[in-house]
């Protein structure tokens, strides 16, 4: 039997595929996330203590939120979900430890979106890869079912690839569904002076990580004019592709993957940029995001946007009034490996002020539970008004820098606080 006969032979409608899930389930989704799938389970009303992990919900994941039957579990909140205002619960994993925590959880539906299949039945898995490859070639229950969503409008990147014999079933996509998205970002007024803060940070053959953020995304387009750069990310942003089309991007000077643009995520505007680019590689994520592969990386700097920094020098990625804002993604991966290597730098990027400018953003000290970089990690920080240096530094050394970028409207608030904490 041909891959296309046994292509066939596995193919159902989207109603049948979410039919296959049963009460009691445990239902992990890919990236990007498949929400027509989603959204026809959503739509069951027949099912309960059925569990469903996301690691970035968005519609489909509303949809299973808003289904008495169904629990939606995530690793990172969105703006879907902060819109909807649906019940969801947090489940604290980084990036790199997702793969471990498919294995130790076993979801018995595993549903993924892939591209349509070439011509000797390779599947592309689209814009991301993620840790699809552990849900799909990983251990599983002997009942287990993968589901293969496939969208014609899914781009063949170069990188890992799946096999239509990987999967027990495959849905086609109706060819009038919403592509997938992601949060909205927007443009600092502060983004030329923050650029030129960071720029004697970045040398030439500097291998470049930026975070997801309107800041990391945005400043990466600005070092075109440096010579030999690389890049090994989690998510390729417009940033990225904008720098790479300066031709300041040659990854010659990696020591991990030369001559390789890695990336497990790429977002829907890059796709241009890197169909066909001869460097991008479409990674899984156990090798994109491990703090050990990464630190092999010749120079390593890593760009992430942070909410809050405190006069301890702990960074606040995720947390908003004490409430789960976001998620920490592969940040905290990213900060280890600059940890392990001496020639890395992680590179926290925030706006002073918040709120027109009455709100601080360095904080005398975090919320309870807020802490997404420690001080043990959190090595540069960079504001509107300067550089904090707080690798090496004393504590006391790390508030007075903190202070120092901080606005000028809130310096001597922080400046007692301090105090008052015994920081000098």
């Amino acid at each position: 039997m041909s891959w296309t006969e046994r292509y066939a032979a596995k193919t159902l409608t989207m109603q049948q595929a979410a039919g296959l899930v049963r009460s009691g389930d445990r239902v992990m989704g890919g990236m990007p996330e498949p929400a027509p799938f989603l959204t026809a389970l959503g739509a069951r009303g027949d099912l309960h203590d059925v569990e469903v992990f996301l690691a970035a919900p968005r519609t489909g994941g509303v949809a299973i939120a808003a289904n008495a039957g169904m629990t939606l579990l995530t690793s990172f909140l969105t703006e879907a979900t902060r819109q909807a205002g649906v019940p969801v619960e947090v489940l604290p994993v980084h990036f790199s430890g997702v793969p471990g925590f498919i294995r130790r959880w076993r979801p018995r539906v595993r549903v993924v979106l892939v591209a349509e299949p070439g011509e000797d039945g390779t599947v592309h898995p689209g814009s991301a890869l993620a840790n699809d490859d552990e849900l799909v070639r990983g251990d599983r229950p002997e009942d287990a079912v993968v589901i293969g969503i496939v969208d014609p409008d899914q781009p063949r990147l170069r990188g890992a690839t799946f096999h239509v014999d990987d999967f027990d079933v495959l849905v086609a996509l109706p060819q009038d569904t919403d592509p997938p998205f992601y949060d909205s970002r927007r443009v600092s007024p502060h983004l030329e002076t923050i650029v030129g803060h960071l720029d004697d940070l970045v040398p030439d053959g500097a291998t470049l990580q930026s975070g997801v953020g309107g800041l990391p995304e945005s400043v990466v387009a600005h070092f075109g004019h440096k010579q030999d750069l690389g890049i090994h990310t989690e998510v390729f942003g417009p940033g990225l592709a904008e720098l790479i089309g300066t031709g300041a991007v040659t990854n010659a000077r990696k020591t991990f993957r030369p001559g390789e643009t890695l990336f497990t995520i790429a977002l829907p505007e890059t796709l241009d940029a890197l169909a066909g680019h001869p460097m991008a590689r479409l990674e899984s994520a156990s090798i994109v995001l491990d703090p050990r592969q990464i630190a092999r990386n010749h120079r390593m700097r890593c760009i992430n946007a942070t909410l809050q920094v405190d006069l301890f020098g702990q960074g606040n990625a995720e947390m908003l009034a004490g409430m789960q804002y976001s998620g920490v993604g592969g940040q905290l991966d990213f900060l280890r490996a600059c940890s392990l290597a001496e020639d890395a730098l992680s590179i926290l990027v925030l706006e002073s002020t918040t709120s027109n400018g009455s709100v601080s953003r360095i904080v005398p000290h975090l919320s309870p539970n807020a802490t997404t970089g420690g001080r043990y990690e959190t090595q540069v920080v960079v504001t509107e008004h300067g550089v904090a240096w707080l690798q090496d530094a004393t504590m006391a050394q790390k508030a007075r820098r903190l202070i120092a970028i901080a606005h000028p409207a809130h310096r001597d608030r922080l400046t007692e606080a301090g105090r008052a904490a015994g920081l000098f």
